[in-house]
């Protein structure tokens, strides 16, 4: 980690930024404590806030607070730029021009904020963040952190020993030998582009492992992953675009339907996603043994982009490798603000860091109801006005008639998946309820949905780690899957969230009324959104959302409108 200035711990205040090209992000800490968590793309409204400053959610997360940028002790940065700078080999000049983003006119843009009040600013680098972002959340005493993404700065995949306040770097891989460019580049042969790898994964299930990937698993920690080489020594921007470049030459040239990105053809794709797939997870089955190894440590926790293949972690969790698994909710690069503001905070406080154990996804911000009836009354929306229970109760009845319901509930999630805040339900034992929601999403018809469960019904209905985040898949019991058959993808999997009382109340009522009128302690739970932009976040995106589609109720706080 590098400073600017000396930092003195004064108020206990630590911002985090994830201030990069994409995913810009803010995080509040106050001795560790996680107070408030925001992403940029939900108030802007730009699906990844590609190329947008962080200064909008660092303002929010602030007058969440109800403090200011004076009242912070420091802002720590999830990336160093300057290393990855040098590591593109770039002058002091292309910098400036490429890699504006730790600048003061971007990290601040559009705020009245003066040069003299901003706090001393702690850079850290990538992936020590995004491990960071997963152990001090996890609630372990010591663990293994396997981060997998694209690229941070030099790296592509780390393995760091973390135990009491320390993280220590064991192992990393180079960018050469990046899983997450692997992935990217098998995406875009399927015609996907970088950001739709939960697509090529969900295509991966129609589809046989049976042809042979330039990547394996490094079983002997030689350093290397990708088996093609002819670029590995190529540096920079142009070494990752020949690797990238190469990539497609190879499956173009040996794999079915020997071209790139037929869009209007995707299931030709099948056997290529499957078997890429099953390359990953070989890959990350070795990683993972490395990593206890290396560590010493039988708990793991994941980070990075590749930490989000609920595929991946649902055949690593299967694998008993590690006693225990985590993967925080926003394990993709927003994260590292999270991380980055948690080891700046463990230096400066020492004794008195106390880091929050992570057992919810709900840090973002919420509505009033004085918010929410004057967003209704301006939609000119007629409304109910309901106590918790009898919003849980109706919108079960609705549900549980066939009914699509918006739910907009507290606290938005961290993370690309709803979680019972931001959701858009159905009935999942209806087949035509998946066929309705991913019409009105705008969403591929063969794309699975994943289910909400009673954590005290999971075992009934899943083989499998309970999880929190719907970041783990799960394989539905056999003999219930024609009970709900909203929820089972092709190989029989599904990606379960379990809902507990005390993370969700109001959720877990809605899911108990659901179980006492059709039996089925589950609900079809996916992201508030259409196609191509963020997930809803303030009152007002619900309703457009509501207003826009074939949905038959919107549930905003307790009040109820029905179409």
């Amino acid at each position: 980690m590098t400073g600017q200035n000396i930092i003195k711990p004064n108020s206990g205040w630590v911002a985090g930024i994830n201030h990069g090209s994409h995913d810009s992000s803010a995080v509040l800490l106050h001795e560790g404590k996680t107070i408030v968590f925001i992403e940029q793309e939900r108030l802007s409204r730009r699906k990844h806030a590609e190329g947008e400053s962080p200064s909008q959610a660092l303002s929010e997360c602030l007058r969440y607070a109800g403090i200011t940028i004076r009242d912070l002790d420091c802002i720590a940065l999830g990336s160093d730029h300057e290393a990855l700078a040098r590591w593109l080999g770039l002058s002091e000049r292309e910098k400036n021009t490429d890699l504006p983003y730790d600048s003061f006119e971007h990290l601040f843009a559009g705020n009245q904020i003066a040069r003299a009040d901003i706090p001393p600013i702690m850079r850290v680098r990538h992936h020590l963040s995004h491990a960071a972002s997963a152990f001090f959340p996890s609630g372990f005493d010591d663990a293994a952190a396997l981060v997998m993404d694209a690229m941070g700065e030099d790296a592509s995949s780390t393995i760091f020993k973390c135990a009491g306040n320390k993280l220590e770097l064991k192992s990393f891989y180079n960018v050469e030998d990046s899983l997450g460019f692997f992935y990217e580049a098998a995406s875009e042969y399927a015609g996907f582009n970088k950001m739709e790898a939960g697509k090529f994964m969900g295509l991966a299930s129609y589809g046989r492992p049976n042809m042979k990937m330039p990547i394996r698993p490094d079983v002997d920690a030689t350093g290397q992953i990708w088996t093609r080489r002819a670029h590995a020594n190529a540096t920079g921007r142009s070494g990752i675009n020949l690797r990238h470049a190469d990539l497609l030459d190879y499956f173009q040239y040996h794999h079915f339907p020997y071209a790139a990105g037929l869009s209007d053809e995707l299931m030709a794709y099948a056997d290529f996603a499957a078997s890429a797939q099953h390359a990953l997870e070989t890959c990350v089955l070795a990683l993972a043994r490395r990593a206890i190894e290396e560590t010493g440590s039988r708990n793991l926790v994941l980070a990075g982009g590749v930490a989000l293949n609920c595929s991946a972690n649902g055949v690593l969790a299967r694998s008993n490798i590690a006693q225990s698994i985590y993967v925080q909710p926003a394990a993709s690069d927003v994260g590292v603000a999270l991380g980055a503001a948690l080891l700046a905070s463990a230096e400066l406080y020492g004794a008195k860091f106390s880091p929050t154990r992570m057992t919810h996804p709900y840090w973002s911000l919420e509505d009033t109801d004085e918010h929410v009836a004057r967003a209704l009354v301006d939609a000119k929306l007629v409304f109910a006005r309901l106590s918790n229970e009898q919003v849980g109760k109706s919108v079960g009845d609705i549900i549980s008639n066939g009914g699509i319901v918006a739910w907009h509930q507290g606290r938005a999630e961290i993370g690309p998946r709803a979680l019972g805040a931001r959701s858009l339900l159905g009935n999942p034992g209806k087949r035509q309820t998946l066929i309705k929601m991913n019409k009105i999403k705008e969403r591929e018809l063969w794309r699975p949905l994943a289910p909400s469960v009673l954590e005290e019904s999971f075992e009934e209905y899943f083989d499998g780690i309970p999880n929190p985040f719907m970041i783990v898949a799960a394989s539905v019991k056999e003999h219930v899957r024609n009970r709900i058959p909203a929820v089972v993808h092709v190989d029989g999997s599904a990606r379960p969230h379990v809902v507990t009382k005390n993370a969700n109340s109001k959720y877990w009522l809605l899911l108990n009324r659901i179980k006492e009128k059709t039996g089925l302690p589950i609900v079809i739970n996916t992201s508030l959104n259409g196609k191509g932009e963020p997930v809803c976040f303030r009152a007002e995106d619900s309703i457009r959302f509501f207003l826009r589609h074939d949905i038959d109720a919107l549930a905003i706080n307790n009040f109820l409108v029905e179409k």
